[in-house]
């Protein structure tokens, strides 16, 4: 079932280390943010720097690993429908490939990459 979770709830999504890369899972922002839970999968959603445009980043419970995309579908779906947004975009580091393979399984596109340090890849989804 999708739902709006607090970010408490959120935390057991951002347990496992891989997950928070830098992140404290006890301190998830509770402003600005919004979270959706389908089974082991949690979306954190925020404004873009666009109007009408959510930004995306996702944790998943390592029973989850491997079976994440109905899940992390059903959240984008649940999320579009509620807020109703132009296009949700996804940021990720071009050496993350796992993220970069589930983001095309889902249905994201590449729309451009951001020429930091480390290579940031810049990906769009719309229902």
């Amino acid at each position: 079932m999708t739902r709006q979770i607090t970010a408490a709830e959120a935390a057991e999504f951002f347990a496992h280390p891989s997950q928070r890369r830098g992140v404290d899972e006890l301190a998830l922002p509770e402003e600005g943010v919004v979270y959706w839970a389908d089974g082991p999968v949690c979306g954190v959603f925020r404004d873009f720097c666009w109007p009408r445009v959510l930004d995306v980043h996702c944790g998943v419970k390592p029973e989850g690993w491997g079976k994440t995309v109905p899940h992390a579908r059903a959240i984008l779906e649940a999320v579009w429908h509620f807020y109703a947004p132009d296009l949700i975009v996804a940021q990720s580091l071009e050496r993350n490939r796992a993220v970069l393979a589930m983001n095309r399984r889902l249905g994201f596109e590449v729309i451009g990459t951001m020429p930091t340090p480390e290579r940031v890849v810049i990906q769009s989804w719309r229902l």
